[in-house]
């Protein structure tokens, strides 16, 4: 037996024999044991499809995963840079933003940008850059709307709001 001193195991009864979600403690000898130097240590292991089951057991509602805000479609390295910047100001902003991290092309991008539910899109690359001007895409509807990259975040909430209040009576409401 590995553990010393403290030992800790969660364990319910609305799962039937096999009741145990959580265990663990401590392992202060573990690593020497296996020819390591001596460090004190303390760890634990859970059953996710135990866990699962106990969540079912008890009814308790799984959240439904938010749709992604926007996905930023970048190429080239300028371009990825400038994506992870962008992605941070928005979700500074409290939206759901994401961006390629492994290198897709770009129909790779868009495809992967629909599988994940984005609403928007925007492209970034070498032109955008240079000009300053993105188009941004509804994923929903296939229209595009341009903007400025400088005040890229507030004309995607602006944009977005537009969108949102289409076919209501806003006469008298400024949404700019």
């Amino acid at each position: 037996d590995y553990y010393t001193r403290t030992v800790f195991e969660f364990v319910s009864n609305e799962i039937g024999a096999q009741g145990t979600v959580c265990g663990g403690g401590r392992y202060d000898g573990l690593i020497e044991e296996v020819g390591g130097n001596p460090l004190p240590a303390c760890g634990f292991a859970m059953g996710i499809e135990r866990l699962l089951l106990l969540m079912e057991a008890q009814k308790t509602p799984f959240p439904e995963r938010k749709k992604c805000d926007i996905f930023i479609v970048s190429m080239g390295d300028e371009a990825n840079i400038k994506a992870a910047e962008l992605a941070t100001d928005l979700r500074n902003e409290g939206l759901s933003a994401q961006f390629d991290t492994v290198g897709r092309g770009f129909k790779a991008q868009m495809k992967y940008a629909n599988k994940i539910g984005a609403l928007y899109t925007v492209v970034l690359g070498e032109n955008e850059l240079s000009s300053g001007n993105v188009k941004l895409k509804n994923m929903a509807d296939g229209t595009e709307e341009e903007t400025t990259l400088k005040d890229f975040t507030d004309n995607f909430q602006s944009i977005v709001i537009r969108h949102a209040m289409a076919g209501f009576d806003t006469e008298g409401i400024d949404i700019k």
